[in-house]
């Protein structure tokens, strides 16, 4: 199976956070969001995973 994480907005309700930083990239319990997501995935068995950036999506480095 294959999943598809969209983040590619720019987060604007969760200002300041994401005034230099992406939402995939704030942090929740001292780790990237996305790192959250990629671990649930992966305990589901889903192993194949593309991902929509578009705001600053060089800064989104898993």
């Amino acid at each position: 199976m294959k999943a598809v994480i969209m983040a590619g907005g720019e987060g604007s309700r969760l200002r300041p956070l994401t005034c230099a930083l992406p939402k995939p990239m704030v942090p929740v319990l001292n780790r990237p969001c996305m790192e959250h997501i990629i671990n649930l995935l992966r305990q589901h068995g889903i192993h194949e995973i593309a991902v929509t950036l578009q705001y600053l999506p060089e800064d989104t480095a898993v």
